[in-house]
């Protein structure tokens, strides 16, 4: 099952580390970058995205540059290593939709295991080969974990985080060793990350006797747990003869959190057309041919106001499977709902559906591609020259992104936005043990863990 280990992290020695850790590298742009090394030179993006774009792998040159970077840092204090072996608590503290959590987990290592009918670790969502290449490179030069993978458990009396804030308050460790605050998504607010040091020997044997009989689901950081698969194989090879047991490359870096965390929230990522693939598209047209499957609901929302329109879809005041449609053009917004219960189960046969389960079949972004998109734009709006049918799209996570995305250039860029409610988590856990992945962008797990906080080593 799920088994966890201690480890001596690679840290930033300083209290305040705003200036110096960053949010995922998979989510910058070399502007960014940028701006956080202007503010400070030893911010981990120096290291952690040496190429851009992040999802393409680069130039040899580069990677070894950030290895470079990572020794000299070390060597200078900048970085420095823990020297006992401890689990970290990690929280992070933010608001959204006008209320404040606290998401509560803790980072560790996690033993590799291959994906597959027997393994208690679960991705559910494919991989891409440039991201992974690309990390690759990374890790071979650096020989570390620097930024971790994000995993969910089932926990529904949270005994393990509460066991761990238990040790932090009568440890008398209640000031965190690091905190740090980064930008939100709508960079409107931060977000606070705050680690802990458990190093008592026998709280770390408790949580890992709490999590030995768990399954691991990963929310995000799919490509960085297959790059610690590729690179474990790669270091047995180079050495000839299987790992022994503790070998680093036998593990990864891990923010391990509970389904069940009060501050555990899911958000839906959009979707957004774009003009240049749609010809005579009008929303009143669009409405006529959605009849065909769906409910049409007429409603008041404008681009001004579709962050109430996600509000209520979010909370269930449409049904399930509702989801919003909205034109700029118009500045006008509707709601579509499918007639029947089940409907995509008329097209079972459909190639793309082959083999795919009841679950699957019920999840909004599945609904979306395979019923609004295959069967209602595609066949009406579509045009032969526009990629051959085949229509792509950008994937805005906020109702605002929506709006701000269709307004440019008077909808003369994007067409028509798409307002889907959040994946629910039973559907990510459900989906993961049957082995069945889901759709592209299924889930956006908020907020983004912070990258530069732990780092684990592979020596």
């Amino acid at each position: 099952m799920a088994a966890i280990a201690p480890l001596q992290a690679i840290r930033y020695p300083q209290q305040n580390q705003t200036s110096v850790v960053s949010p995922p590298y998979d989510v910058l742009s070399g502007e960014e970058k940028s701006k956080m090394l202007a503010k400070d030179g030893h911010n981990i993006v120096a290291v952690d995205l040496p190429h851009i774009p992040p999802k393409e792998a680069g130039p040899d040159a580069a990677y070894e540059a950030a290895a470079h970077t990572m020794r000299m840092w070390l060597e200078a204090g900048i970085l420095k290593q823990d020297e006992k072996p401890a689990i970290y608590a990690y929280q992070q503290t933010y608001t959204y939709a006008g209320n404040t959590y606290k998401r509560r987990g803790f980072f560790c290592r996690v033993r590799l295991e291959d994906f597959g009918e027997t393994s208690t670790i679960h991705p559910h969502e494919q991989t891409f080969s440039g991201p992974k290449e690309d990390r690759l490179k990374l890790m071979r030069a650096t020989q570390a974990n620097l930024s971790p993978v994000f995993g969910l458990y089932d926990d529904p009396k949270n005994d393990v985080t509460d066991l761990l804030f238990e040790a932090i308050s009568s440890g008398g460790l209640q000031k965190p060793l690091a905190s740090a605050e980064l930008p939100s998504q709508d960079h409107k607010s931060v977000v606070l990350s705050e680690l802990w040091a458990v190093t008592d020997t026998a709280v770390i044997k408790d949580v890992q006797l709490l999590m030995a009989d768990k399954h691991l689901y990963i929310a995000d950081g799919h490509h960085r747990y297959t790059t610690s698969l590729n690179y474990r194989k790669e270091v047995s090879a180079a050495k000839g003869t299987p790992l022994e047991h503790n070998d680093p490359a036998n593990f990864a870096l891990f923010v391990c959190i509970a389904m069940q965390d009060a501050g555990l929230i899911i958000l839906p990522t959009h979707r957004v057309l774009p003009a240049a693939a749609l010809q005579d598209f009008y929303l009143e047209k669009f409405c006529e041919v959605a009849e065909t499957y769906c409910e049409v609901i007429e409603t008041k929302f404008r681009g001004d106001s579709l962050g109430a329109l996600e509000q209520e879809l979010s909370n269930g005041s449409y049904g399930e499977h509702a989801m919003g449609v909205y034109d700029p053009v118009e500045d006008a917004a509707v709601v579509i709902r499918p007639k029947v219960a089940d409907p995509l189960g008329a097209f079972k046969d459909d190639p793309a559906m082959k083999g795919k389960s009841d679950a699957w079949r019920q999840l909004d972004v599945a609904i979306l591609q395979h019923l609004v998109f295959d069967r209602l734009i595609v066949p009406h709006f579509v045009g032969k020259g526009a990629g051959g049918g085949k229509v792509s799209y950008a994937f805005p996570h906020e109702a605002h992104e929506v709006a701000a995305l269709c307004r440019a250039g008077g909808g003369t860029q994007y067409r028509v936005g798409f307002l889907l409610q959040p994946t629910p988590l039973e559907s990510v856990r459900d989906l993961c043990n049957a082995n069945e992945l889901m759709p592209q962008k299924s889930t956006f797990f908020y907020p983004k863990l912070a990258t530069g906080m732990v780092i684990n080593s592979l020596t």
